[in-house]
């Protein structure tokens, strides 16, 4: 009986190892790359919204730290789409790391809530560069019919096994240096921007220098260039909303759980990282077959069954009477990753890939945008109208919307590359 259990997994094990194989090698050092970023970003994250409150944020003042970082994210991610044109997809990927770690620096050194501010809109920058140049090796390179599986294999490792492991050595070093408190909790920011040279050495020395847009001469006409797409296009905009509306829990949701856990739910250090942890459980576990699943059976059908689970998990933040019951709506919040995840890859099925750094650029800054103005209109709800309906309307907004304009949307598991 042993060796017919055994046979299955060495099967299973050889299916892995060729499959990797045969993946390019730049999406092998990128993929690299968001696993050390998510460590370092899961280390931090917990405590991130905590750490600014405790500068003296408010619930409205915290709204503003998110939009006006991710407004400025929005229109930068046009100008790097001109950029990796211009530089390279390489040197523009070695700047967006940069700005990374320097964000962490700033955060980390910051003695008030505007200097917080100003180091998350630096990391907003600095992570809509790296992600654009990310998506760019990531959709140029990956095969229709391995995509979805590949980017769940990079979600498994990066926000799976590092996400496991990133808030477990937060919730330690914040013990370690006193709790949960803006000294307890400013040496994780410091510590994340010494280790970010780990990845900007991993980008800098590992990953070719490959061109995978074409090279022009930068312009205020090649700034604005990925947004004539749309007017090429408008099949695309029903698109360009779903994608936002997916993105909905970055700028809604996630910057006020932690807040939400410790002010209204008396969450202590544990409680947070467990949260943390939980919700990178759901990438570890769940990464490579929902990948799988979309790679088989389609985008859509994936996407319907996610779904009802973010719905849940922020019924459950809300109503939740318990410690256990908050780490559980941690973890039923993780699928969150993988809703981005198969949504993504729906993006990278949509355009050829000669105008994929427009298409990407484009998305970005519309995600960022909406998100942005999510993001301060859930500050003056939680100020104004109370906390927990920031999460209700995510789940109304969700349900209403993004649902019905996915059903409108064709499949794209089968369109041609």
């Amino acid at each position: 009986m042993g060796m017919d259990v055994g046979r299955p997994m060495a099967n299973a094990l050889s299916q892995a190892i060729r499959f990797l194989s045969r993946q390019p090698r730049d999406w092998k050092v990128t993929a690299c790359r968001a696993s050390v970023d998510k460590l370092l970003y899961q280390m931090v994250f917990p405590y991130l919204s905590v750490y600014i409150a405790l500068l003296g944020a408010t619930g409205t003042q915290l709204g503003v730290v998110n939009s006006v970082g991710m407004a400025a994210g929005a229109v930068l991610g046009l100008a790097s789409a001109a950029a990796a044109n211009r530089l390279g997809t390489k040197r523009v990927y070695v700047i967006g790391v940069a700005l990374v770690g320097l964000s962490y620096l700033v955060t980390g050194l910051a003695s008030s809530w505007v200097v917080a501010l100003m180091g998350t809109m630096i990391w907003w920058c600095g992570s809509t560069v790296s992600g654009h140049t990310c998506g760019i090796v990531c959709g140029s390179s990956l095969l229709n019919k391995d995509r979805a599986t590949a980017m769940g294999c990079c979600e498994s490792l990066a926000q799976g096994v590092m996400g496991l492991a990133g808030p477990v050595i937060g919730a330690v070093l914040v013990t370690r240096f006193g709790g949960v408190s803006t000294q307890g909790i400013r040496p994780l920011f410091l510590i994340a921007s010494a280790l970010s040279l780990v990845s900007l050495l991993l980008i800098s020395t590992q990953l070719s220098q490959t061109e995978y847009v074409a090279a022009e001469k930068a312009s205020l006409r090649a700034g604005l260039r990925p947004l004539l797409l749309l007017g090429e296009r408008p099949d695309l905009w029903r698109f360009v909303a779903v994608s936002c509306l997916a993105n909905l829990p970055t700028g809604m949701v996630l910057p006020f759980t932690q807040v939400f856990a410790r002010e209204m739910k008396m969450a202590d250090q544990y409680v947070l990282g467990a949260m943390v942890t939980a919700f990178a459980v759901v990438g570890l576990l769940l990464g490579v077959p929902l990948g799988r699943l979309a790679d088989r059976f389609g985008r859509k059908r994936i996407l319907y069954a996610l779904a009802p689970v973010f719905w849940a998990s922020n019924l459950l933040l809300v109503w939740s009477p318990s410690p256990v019951l908050l780490v559980f709506a941690g973890m039923l919040q993780g699928t969150v990753s993988m809703t981005l995840v198969v949504t993504q890859a729906m993006a990278f099925e949509l355009v050829p890939s000669s105008r994929m750094s427009d298409w990407l650029a484009v998305l970005r800054f519309f995600r960022m945008l909406v998100g942005a103005a999510l993001a301060f209109v859930s500050g003056i709800i939680w100020d104004h109208f109370g906390p927990e309906y920031v999460f209700l309307l995510a789940v109304g907004i969700d349900a209403a919307i993004r649902i019905p304009l996915l059903a409108g949307l064709p499949e794209t598991l089968d369109a041609p590359v």
